[in-house]
């Protein structure tokens, strides 16, 4: 599991006043507390969905899975601070709720009616106390190439402090549910103690409170909604905003600062 950074909230007043600044300063007009309160709100939901794409994206990259080859190049898990699949994890923990408990019938395990405030879900994992163990999906005759890329990430010393030793097992069923065993339990299914992550709910909506002075809209902290998402996203919610405000006020020159900006961001990813 990836450190968490406790600190989620990014001001709104923050973004807003770097976003006329930007805009300002290449001379392409005023951006209206309504514009940007539309455009934030977009931003938000842009960049939080965009979190499922990556992650299936960079897990893909880091997963080897041919047989052929060897141990170590078969390690799944990058152990360093710049792998993108601890960040992306990372950031979606913010919105993680309480780990669903599976259903067992007849030693198969399946998702009860979910409440309608579930978002999405996520990784199937044990409950071993207060540690929720990640299951590794597979065929049961996969299991000795399994076990040898685990064991290859687990004799790392950093992996020895962030991965349970305890291996746990799940293969789909055709009608849905999914059968889960322990290394040493042989063929004997687990029927209880396994959960679903979730995500409880998308970031909540934002506002750039405001009353107006002399015809002038100042900010107002009472009314003003911030952003809670990781802090990294910061830069990505200004240049996201910009390039909605260029196509909004029809300024293709905001559209082309704020896609340069972002395509050095994806760069800086690769």
């Amino acid at each position: 599991m990836p450190i968490v950074n406790t600190n989620t909230t990014i001001s709104i007043d923050t973004v807003y006043q770097r976003v006329l600044a930007l805009a300002n300063k290449e001379q392409r007009g005023y951006i209206t507390p309504q514009e940007f309160n539309l455009h934030a709100n977009q931003a938000k939901h842009d960049i939080f969905e965009q979190y499922y794409y990556d992650l299936a994206k960079y897990v893909n990259l880091t997963k080897k899975a041919d047989s052929a080859e060897t141990t170590s190049q078969n390690t799944t898990v990058e152990p360093d601070f710049s792998s993108m699949v601890n960040l992306i994890r990372e950031k979606l923990t913010i919105y993680e709720g309480t780990p669903v408990a599976l259903v067992n019938s007849a030693g198969n395990l399946s998702l009860p009616a979910l409440s309608n405030s579930i978002y999405r879900t996520g990784r199937y994992v044990y409950n071993a106390g207060a540690e929720h163990i990640p299951l590794i999906k597979t065929d049961w005759q996969m299991r000795p190439l399994i076990k040898e890329k685990w064991d290859a990430i687990s004799g790392s010393n950093w992996h020895n402090n962030h991965i349970h030793p305890a291996r746990y097992y799940y293969h789909e069923n055709s009608d849905g549910s999914i059968s889960v065993y322990k290394e040493d339990a042989a063929t004997t299914p687990i029927t209880a103690g396994v959960s679903v992550e979730v995500i409880a709910a998308p970031p909540t909506p934002v506002n750039w409170g405001y009353v107006v002075v002399n015809e002038k809209a100042l900010y107002n902290a009472t009314t003003s909604a911030h952003f809670n998402m990781h802090i990294s996203e910061e830069t990505n919610l200004v240049v996201k905003i910009l390039e909605l405000a260029g196509i909004t006020i029809n300024k293709p020159g905001l559209v082309q600062i704020a896609s340069n900006e972002e395509a050095q961001n994806t760069n800086e990813k690769q």
